[in-house]
């Protein structure tokens, strides 16, 4: 998009098979409608329309997400799209630019120089063919969990392992519950969790290896079987099973996603357990972040200096995720007697009351969907704003309807954008990568715009800096000082 010569290079054959993560979040999905792939996800993704909490076969809790994010996006909603979905959109997406992957490439070994990165290629399909030296710029380490740039280059990655173990199966499953239901189960000494999925009648079915089966190393799913059904309690029937693994989790993270001129992002940078569906949303935003930073210093537009905000800006989100999965994870999967207890008798009608205010409904949404968080803190946010505003430099930009569709829609291209709001005297900047566009006022009032108002909005939608006036000198000193804009 930002016509920027690249290569890809991943180990694997091709795009998974197998569907590991299966949640796309609202965040992610403004970033494949930017894109302009975010209408394919939906119509080959599933809609997650209930919540519900069963202990003992009985429904305890109950929520109707539906469109429990109404009005803060265009995407309001859970969507059901697995990784092997995404990864396969993505390849095709990439196909349109004629670029390809190359598939079956194993990254030997990597030399950081002072100006270049000396990269050692193996081509796995090719047996005794020499090993290829290719020369980069940068470098992205988006290898996963076990990623060879991060050992390569000796990144810490502090944290630890779960104690328990835990299975995954995707099923196709027979019972009186729909299709559309996110389901946990939990129990005093198991837990186990069912995920609609995209292909018909089926669910990913998530949970905790009992003890008296934890060691041993030939488990298979008919061992576990009679478990989920007990934990469950109600009547239901697995009728196939597609793909089965016993693993265990881990929480660490990275204390710097970049070394040099190489950077880190997803499961490469930090790993966690998979509530809340965050993991490939939060890998799909390290790369949203880093790649236009990187886009404005290739081309010379921008200083390398601008690259050590990728760090500043998702290295706090990483720390912060890392501790809300393990106090979730924690609750839900203890064997520990008190909290299994308040697990399974308070917590559940704790979650019936609050699943009935729409307060809590919308704050769960804005944190599962990542719209909430914010980089007000870090050092290219700038607002120069006398005005009461709702939002802040920092912030995702705020959902507002124009003519009664999405201020998204007129931010697809990958440049800044400078929304001029009101009767100001802002000169219409259009450079190569700013792009200006005049609004009315009358959209903005319910969040506390009462005077006119520009908004600089960075290629990710986030903004960068708001001002009640602007001119070339106060735009141009913001990007030089902040951005580090030559």
């Amino acid at each position: 998009r930002f016509n920027i010569n690249f290569l890809i290079v991943d180990s694997k054959a091709g795009p998974t098979e197998q569907s590991r993560a299966i949640v796309v979040t609202a965040r992610s999905m403004e970033i494949y409608q930017q894109m302009g792939i975010s209408d394919v996800a939906i119509n080959e993704g599933r809609f997650i329309i209930d919540f519900a909490i069963f202990v003992k076969g009985k429904e305890k809790a109950t929520a109707h997400v539906g469109e429990f994010g109404k009005g803060l996006t265009d995407f309001s909603y859970l969507l059901a799209f697995e990784q092997s979905k995404n990864e396969t959109l993505l390849v095709k997406k990439l196909a349109g630019y004629n670029q390809e992957i190359c598939w079956n490439t194993q990254l030997e070994n990597i030399l950081q120089q002072k100006l270049k990165i000396e990269l050692s290629l193996k081509y796995l399909t090719e047996p005794g063919q020499p090993i290829e030296k290719v020369s980069a710029n940068y470098i992205i380490g988006c290898d996963g969990a076990s990623s060879v740039v991060r050992h390569q280059l000796n990144f810490s990655f502090k944290g630890g392992t779960y104690e328990q173990q835990f299975y995954v199966a995707d099923t196709k499953l027979k019972w009186q519950e729909g299709f559309h239901k996110l389901i946990l189960c939990p129990s005093r000494n198991n837990f186990c969790g069912f995920f609609p999925l995209a292909g018909s009648n089926t669910h990913r079915i998530i949970g905790t290896v009992p003890k008296a089966l934890c060691g041993r190393d030939d488990i298979g799913f008919d061992d576990l079987e009679k478990t989920i059904k007990k934990t469950v309690g109600f009547p239901m029937e697995i009728e196939a099973m597609n793909w089965f693994s016993i693993y265990k989790l881990h929480h660490r993270s990275v204390e710097s996603f970049s070394k040099g001129k190489v950077f880190l992002a997803g499961d490469a940078a930090h790993i966690h357990s998979p509530a809340g569906g965050q993991g490939m949303n939060t890998g799909l935003q390290d790369a949203y972040n880093l790649t236009w930073k990187l886009a404005l210093v290739i081309k010379n537009i921008a200083d390398e200096k601008l690259l050590r905000t990728y760090n500043e800006e998702r290295l706090p989100f990483a720390k912060w995720l890392l501790k809300f999965t393990d106090r979730f994870f924690g609750v839900m999967t203890s064997r520990n007697i008190i909290i299994s207890w308040i697990r399974n008798n308070i917590i559940p009608t704790l979650l019936k009351f609050l699943f009935s205010k729409t307060f809590f409904n919308k704050r769960i949404f804005r944190t599962l969907s990542q719209i909430q968080w914010s980089y007000k803190n870090c050092s290219i946010s700038k607002n120069k704003s006398a005005q009461k505003l709702k939002f802040t430099a920092g912030d995702r930009l705020p959902y507002v309807l124009i003519n009664k569709e999405s201020i998204y829609k007129q931010l697809t291209e990958p440049a800044f954008h400078l929304l001029m709001i009101g009767n100001t005297k802002a000169a219409i900047l259009q450079t190569e990568f700013i792009k200006s566009i005049s609004l009315g006022m009358e959209e903005w009032k319910p969040f506390g715009v009462t005077k006119p108002l520009c908004i600089l909005v960075r290629p990710d939608n986030y903004i960068g800096l708001i001002a009640d006036e602007m001119n070339e000198d106060i735009l141009n000193g913001y990007l030089k000082q902040h951005c580090y804009l030559t």
